[in-house]
């Protein structure tokens, strides 16, 4: 019996004693070895002088694997070992073992949340703003140096960010020594990766000059360090987190050699790879003017204000996507190698020996057409719309895993901000028909990149902030916003209508009512018992309506009563659409409310305006719903003959609080008209060992309340104090503290906005915290997520297969999410924001009204097996509900 022989990967043609050399462009190993995958495969064996061998892959097949964390770890590979002589063991150079690597990644982490992105905003703006009044001065037959002025760009808002020194690029003709130090570095670092040990004994010159390059570097950051040690006081930013941080798994700080090396690592990584990016985003845009054009379109409709708000950078979402698609095409840190931890193999072909490594080519993984297709290689930011259906590990261009880079978000939030705001401004033109090189060094650039730009001329023109306009120029601009104005505001009648027993429809509604304010509408909100008679032929009706065991909602039975019997003249001319929801598994009674409402208001002369709608609460509820919506207001202005003028989908609700002294009552019940009754007897149902638990209780109304047989009670539940208590830890609040809500945007309704209130009693009673995550939930979870891994761990959950098997499946929470992943900061306000309100449970009344009018008996049952609301709390508490 013999062994069968371990498959090799393929090799190139070899040149003798130089291997594979002769086949790597040493101006530019990267594209080389792309070439070479695109030749032979998507893994494959590069040999160089003296016999060694290194893996290259480049298929997502194998990709996948070795970026799984626990077989693969980083490998500090040549062109970042010959870096650390002025990076040392900075974040990007150190080994995962190495102490310092993990030390300064728990404390750095916080300087890259999204509340940090928002402190950094003004600075950014800063620093954007000076490259714009620098082109908006240019001469009609300047030229503009792409590469050079991000390079600029990108340096600034690093070192006015990460360490409140300004370099001024933009006020020098050459740049800072700094740059040129560590250019000169860089290059030399690289350099050495194609000379011979024994060429390097020559190289005597460029050693010392190299020497020198890492001493400008050292001077400047440690004078830095003593001068904020001197002058302590600046909060927030990177330098502070590295002074005074500690790492909370063993309390120690970075030293001074420490933050001397990650200083460096973050000029370096914050301005390299960000400078091309944006480099290559613009020249993208250039060759295609259909994306260019789609993208000032939504800048022009986004960034209404001179200066961008943070808010609206964020809403660039078609900016983004073209930022997506250039680093998919060009990633600009376009490798990264990996070792094995163990002996295992790749793509379960081809064995890999424990220390082993294996480099991935980050170009060719963003082609490979079996994820990407045929059209690999073509700029299509639209790719990028939907994040959740692109393969997990199939894009990579911020690295891997938790060896990401920890920056990623601050690079993104700078490059949408600039890229809109050059957009905004100005006509990009390319003047000499520029072909695309890309220059190699640690990171891509195009090289030779030089175009010319003009100021944005008639309705689409702007005034540059800081830039003298004439009074002519200012009278336009003015005139073009109220004319704006008027448009986006054409008050056009909106009713929202509602029939709903537990709070779904309604919801729903007032979020179609919130939404259609932005839209330009006015716009109102009620139940349908309260038009019954009255539907208004001004405007627009869109109605929101449940069953209940097939009948109308208790909010709804007098409007369905006058509408079975309304004559035509009471219908015709109102316009309307109709959304419905349901529950699949009552098949003979689904959506049969909705659809009623809409046939019998077709049938008697109303003019529907959208198809009606259906969403399943067995089913993906939020995805009908959110697939309905994105319909309705399209198709409804333009049947109304207006424009879409805004984008609902960045509009969100802002909840802010304020902590105060003193409280009032949560007045969720005042929505419910709720009354309160008396327990007067309960007795279990069930057998002790059951597992479950049913109850018969026996409750005293209000005076004056009574019943019919088939009526329903709700009962207001609160919820468990150890699921309110798992709340306060996380986000390490006081039960007792009293604060005041304001909220503007989406309905707010189930808080108690404006009055003061204690924090235990608003989240017992108010909001509901045992429903399954939604995806809009885990999506905000998300952008507020620190770690890489983390986010992208949130993100995964976005797919359709894990979302229905791993959240709604499995009911997990957006609590729960938040204690499995520590690095999201999601703050509490938009915690709070995000839950739905609490809503009544229903349950049918066993007794007769013949026996007692004002004392029905009702069943309650509870599982006992998921701690979540208290509905009765009969053994534990007073016999009040």
């Amino acid at each position: 019996m013999t062994t069968p022989m371990a498959k090799v990967p393929p090799q190139p043609k070899t040149f003798g004693p130089l291997g594979n050399l002769p086949l790597m462009d040493t101006d530019a190993p990267v594209q080389s070895l792309v070439k070479v995958a695109s030749e032979i495969g998507p893994i494959f064996q590069f040999q160089f002088p003296g016999g060694r061998k290194e893996l290259y892959i480049s298929g997502h097949e194998y990709v996948k694997d070795a970026c799984d964390e626990k077989r693969f770890d980083k490998r500090v590979w040549a062109p970042l070992q010959n870096v650390r002589p002025f990076a040392g063991d900075g974040l990007f150079t150190s080994a995962t073992q190495e102490p310092n690597w993990k030390k300064a990644h728990n404390i750095l982490l916080s300087s890259f949340s999204q509340r940090a992105m928002q402190n950094y905003h003004t600075k950014m703006i800063d620093i954007a703003m000076q490259l714009i009044q620098k082109w908006a001065r240019l001469n009609p037959d300047d030229t503009v140096d792409v590469p050079a002025d991000m390079t600029r760009l990108t340096l600034d808002t690093i070192g006015l960010c990460g360490f409140n020194y300004r370099f001024n690029s933009f006020y020098r003709e050459d740049y800072h020594p700094f740059i040129d130090s560590m250019v000169g570095a860089l290059d030399e670092g690289m350099n050495q990766l194609h000379r011979l040990g024994i060429q390097d004994l020559f190289m005597v010159r460029k050693k010392r000059q190299f020497q020198e390059d890492i001493q400008t570097m050292f001077d400047l950051v440690d004078t830095l360090i003593e001068e904020r040690k001197a002058h302590s006081g600046e909060d927030g930013d990177l330098l502070a987190h590295m002074l005074d941080g500690v790492d909370p798994d063993n309390g120690e700080g970075l030293d001074h050699e420490n933050i001397r090396y990650q200083m460096i690592t973050f000029l370096i990584a914050g301005h390299e790879t960000t400078s091309g990016l944006l480099s290559f985003a613009i020249y993208y845009l250039m060759n295609h003017p259909d994306k260019l054009r789609k993208a000032v379109h939504e800048v022009d409709r986004v960034l209404k204000d001179p200066v961008p708000t943070y808010q609206q950078v964020r809403d660039l979402k078609y900016v983004r996507m073209v930022l997506n698609e250039s680093l998919r095409l060009w990633p600009t840190a376009p490798a990264f190698s990996l070792y094995a931890r163990e002996d295992t193999d790749i793509g379960g072909t081809y064995p890999i020996k424990k220390g082993d490594s294996v480099t991935v080519l980050i170009p060719g993984l963003h082609r490979d057409q079996r994820v990407w297709g045929e059209d690999a290689e073509a700029f299509i930011p639209e790719r990028f719309e939907d994040p959740s259906k692109i393969p997990h590990d199939a894009y990579k261009p911020f690295g891997n895993g938790q060896r990401a880079y920890i920056g990623q978000q601050f690079a993104m939030q700078e490059a949408t901000l600039v890229l809109g705001m050059v957009l905004k401004y100005f006509e990009l033109i390319d003047h000499q028909g520029y072909e695309l090189q890309v220059k190699e060094t640690l990171t891509l650039k195009p090289e030779g990149f030089r175009i010319q730009v003009r100021h944005r001329q008639g309705d689409a023109a702007r005034v540059v902030p800081g830039i003298s306009a004439t009074p002519e120029k200012e009278q336009e601009e003015r005139a073009r916003r109220q004319e704006t104005d008027a448009t986006n505001n054409h008050n056009t009648p909106l009713l929202a209508l509602y029939g709903s027993n537990l709070g779904t429809a309604e919801g729903i509604a007032r979020e179609v009512a919130d939404v259609a304010k932005y839209q330009g509408f006015s716009s109102q909100v009620g139940a349908l018992d309260d038009y019954a008679g009255k539907l208004p032929q001004e405007g627009v009706v869109v109605i929101v309506s449940a069953s209940y065991n097939g009948q109308p909602p208790s909010n709804a039975r007098a409007f369905m009563e006058w509408l079975e019997h309304a004559e035509e003249h009471e219908i015709q001319g109102v316009r309307y659409a109709v959304f419905g929801c349901g529950d699949h598994n009552w098949a003979s009674t689904y959506q049969r409310i909705p659809r009623m409402i809409d046939e019998w208001m077709a049938s008697k002369g109303a003019q529907r305006l959208l198809a009606r709608g259906e969403s399943d609460a067995s089913g993906d509820f939020e995805r009908e719903v959110d697939a309905w919506t994105e319909h309705l207001w399209p198709d409804l202005l333009q049947a109304l003959g207006l424009p879409l003028v805004a984008d609902t989908g960045t509009k969100r609700s802002t909840l802010s609080v304020r902590y105060v002294h003193g409280v009032a009552a949560v007045p969720l019940a005042e929505t419910y008209q709720a009354a309160i009754g008396h327990i007067m007897l309960t007795r279990n149902l069930q057998h002790a060992n059951s597992g479950r638990m049913t109850q018969h209780i026996e409750i005293s109304l209000p005076e004056g309340t009574e019943y019919r047989e088939g009526d329903h009670m709700g009962i207001l539940p609160i919820n468990s104090e150890k699921l309110v208590g798992r709340v306060l830890h996380r986000f390490k609040l006081q039960a007792a503290a009293h604060f005041i809500l304001a909220t503007e945007g989406r309905s707010s309704a189930h808080l108690p906005v404006g009055v003061p209130v204690r924090l235990d009693d608003l989240l017992y009673r108010s909001v509901e915290l045992q429903e399954p995550a939604t995806r809009a939930q885990i999506r905000e979870m998300a952008d507020c997520t620190v770690c890489p891994p983390h986010a992208q761990a949130l993100l995964d959950l976005l797919e359709e297969e894990a979302y229905l098997s791993e959240v709604r499946a499995k009911r997990i929470t957006m609590l729960d999410l938040l204690e499995r992943y520590e690095a999201c900061e999601l703050p509490f306000e938009r915690f709070l924001a995000l839950l739905p309100a609490l809503k009544p449970r229903y349950y049918s009344i066993s007794s007769s009204p013949s026996i007692s009018r004002t004392e029905p008996a009702s069943p309650l049952v509870s599982s006992g097996r998921r701690l979540g609301v208290d509905k009765v709390s009969t053994a534990e508490s007073p016999p009040t509900i």
